[in-house]
Formats: C-alpha cells, sequence, structure tokens
C-alpha cells in the first residue's frame, strides 16, 4: 500500500532505513481490511465492491491552524483528527465499519520528529479508527516542508440511504445530539493558557475527547430529513441547512443543550455563553431535522422548519434574524 518510498520527503533525497523502519512499525499497528480486500503492503488498497453508495470525505488537521503541539499528548491530538473526518460520514449516516468502508492517513512530518512522538502519533490514529471499527487501507508518509505536523484522514462509509442537507420541509423539527458551545469553551481556555483551571478543565476535555457520532448518524438514516454535523457552529451550519433545503431555521435559545457550568465558564472567558453557543464550531455534533412526532432519544429539540430561507433565533425578547457566523479559515483570526 502507500506507506512506501512513493512518500519520500520532498526533494531528491534517498528513502533511509529510518522511513522504512517507520513504515514498518505504521503496518504493525494498524489493522487492516478482512480478506478478500488488500490494504498496507500493496501499492493502492483494493476494497470489496459495496452493495451500496460509499461516502468519502478528507479531513486535514494542521498544527498552527487546528493544534498546538503543547495542548495535549500527541495520541490525543491525532485522535481527534481522525474523529473530525469520521464526523462527516456520521452526518451521512454512512458506516466506516461496513465492508469497502475504512480510514487512511497521508502523514507530514518534521524530520527531527522523535520516535516516541511518531509512536503517539501512531497510536492515536489507531485508537480512532478502532473506536469505530474502521480498518486503516493505507496512506502516505513525507517529510513536513516546516516543522509542523499535518495529519490528512480520507474517511469512506458505506451508506445505503445518505443523509444529506437538502431534505428539510417546513414543520419539521430541528434536533442537535449533545452539548453545543462546550468545545469552543474549551478551545478557548487552551488558547488562553488557562487549561488547568477547574472551572476550564472539563471544557478543555470536551475539545480534547470529541467523537464522531457514527452511531447516531446510522440510526437517523430512517428519521431525518436533512443532517449536517456541527463542524463549524450550530448557527452556521444551520444556515447551510437552509440554503440547501431552501427553508427558513429557528432555533429556541432556551432549548440550546448547554453543558453543566456553561455559563460560567463563557463569563469567566469574557464571552457571551449565547454567542458561544450558536458560533462555537468543533462539537462534531449532529444537527438534523425530523417529522414532529420523530421520537429520538439521544437529542434535544431545539426549534423547528418553516417557509423561507433564512436563519432566526427565538428567545423571551421574541424573534430576530440570526448571524450564522462560525468558523472561517480564511476569516482574520488568532492563529492557533
Amino acid at each position: 500500500m502507500v506507506y512506501n518510498q512513493h512518500g519520500s520527503a520532498v526533494g531528491a533525497r534517498a528513502v533511509s532505513d529510518r522511513e522504512f523502519d517507520r513504515i514498518a512499525r505504521l503496518a504493525r499497528r494498524f489493522r487492516g481490511p478482512a480478506p478478500p480486500a488488500l490494504g498496507i503492503g500493496d501499492d493502492a488498497a483494493v476494497l470489496p465492491i459495496v452493495a451500496g453508495p460509499l461516502a468519502i470525505t478528507v479531513d486535514a488537521c494542521v498544527e498552527g491552524v487546528h493544534f498546538r503541539r503543547g495542548w495535549a499528548s500527541l495520541d490525543r491530538l491525532a485522535r481527534r483528527a481522525v474523529e473530525a473526518a469520521v464526523s462527516d460520514l456520521a452526518a451521512m449516516g454512512a458506516d466506516p465499519a461496513a465492508p469497502g468502508g475504512g480510514v487512511l492517513f497521508a502523514l507530514e512530518l518534521p524530520a527531527a520528529l522523535d520516535a516516541s512522538s511518531f509512536d503517539a502519533i501512531i497510536e492515536g490514529l489507531a485508537l480512532g479508527a478502532e473506536a469505530h471499527d474502521a480498518p486503516v487501507l493505507g496512506g502516505n508518509l513525507t517529510r513536513s516542508a516546516s516543522d509542523a505536523i499535518t495529519i490528512t484522514t480520507t474517511a469512506l462509509g458505506v451508506c445505503d440511504r445518505a443523509s444529506t442537507r437538502s431534505g428539510a420541509k417546513p414543520g419539521d423539527a430541528v434536533f442537535v445530539t449533545g452539548f453545543v458551545g462546550a468545545a469552543r469553551l474549551g478551545l478557548e481556555a487552551l488558547l488562553a493558557s488557562r487549561a488547568e483551571e477547574p472551572l476550564l478543565r472539563p471544557f478543555v476535555e470536551r475539545w480534547l475527547s470529541v467523537r464522531a457520532r457514527v452511531r447516531e448518524g446510522l440510526a437517523l438514516r430512517s428519521i431525518a430529513t436533512a443532517a449536517i454535523d456541527a463542524s463549524d457552529g450550530l448557527a452556521q451550519d444551520a444556515s447551510h441547512l437552509c440554503e440547501r433545503s431552501g427553508v427558513a431555521i429557528v432555533l429556541e435559545l432556551e432549548s440550546l443543550p448547554l453543558a453543566p457550568a456553561h455559563r460560567e465558564a463563557a463569563e469567566a472567558l469574557s464571552l457571551d455563553p449565547t454567542a458561544v453557543a450558536l458560533a462555537g464550531g468543533e462539537e462534531y455534533e449532529l444537527i438534523f431535522t425530523a417529522p414532529p412526532q420523530a421520537r429520538v432519544s439521544f437529542a434535544t429539540r431545539i426549534g423547528f422548519v418553516r417557509e423561507g430561507c433564512a436563519l432566526f433565533v427565538r428567545d423571551a425578547r421574541g424573534e430576530r434574524a440570526a448571524h450564522s457566523q462560525g468558523w472561517d479559515h480564511f476569516a482574520p483570526s488568532r492563529d492557533t
């Protein structure tokens, strides 16, 4: 598979024994697909023909953009990168554990990265894949042109009935899994070097321990009319449902599921609690619409769909248009 000399570093350098040693360690740790498919060890993966549609997504996690190396151990940061990619499959109702599914990792690593750090990254990637029973199909290993670590994950999942962003209908209810805004508070605590404060530590753990909602996504295939994962913020991602479905969504602010001490943590960080809940991002929860009579035990009803094509919020003061501001890679912001 592609963990081989084709992934040599930038420039015309010979492939070293050190590189092959690392490739061998990758191959030993990663679980490949079951026969008759081929995974790590040849020039390309060979997958069985699947019975249903195959969802494919790719996601990059770049040091200095998505994380800082000192925020946590490299195994935790690497596992988080896997969850972020697999979350896209969850939103589509795709199963990375089904025959034909799996993950591939392209790693750009500093030349000076020591063996223990390399092994920690491998372990985190393997644990992330194993959490979803997703075989590791292969990938690429190369030297970074800078001192930054980059983990690019390609995830494949079989979806008998894909959940899309375009099926929401007037009269549907709007739901979200988990809490909103908690991961953003953890990120803000990390950026402020306040991760060890007792009030903020649970939110830091929330940022570090996000999990793709694959099981929930599979359950939603027969329930949801539209779905998206909340990677860029509740308001921004709900706006995508509005745009793709051609509907208006009203979010009821008093119904938003907030983690314990959310308001206190936001205020400690000089942030508006409601704004954080709406624009937080990096939650990797699922936002979805479903008929109002739907019974969904693993999600909170937070609003409804009506005619129009815009996002609104409603609270005790009334209803108003919502700003869909969330994460934007190219907007002026603080570097991580």
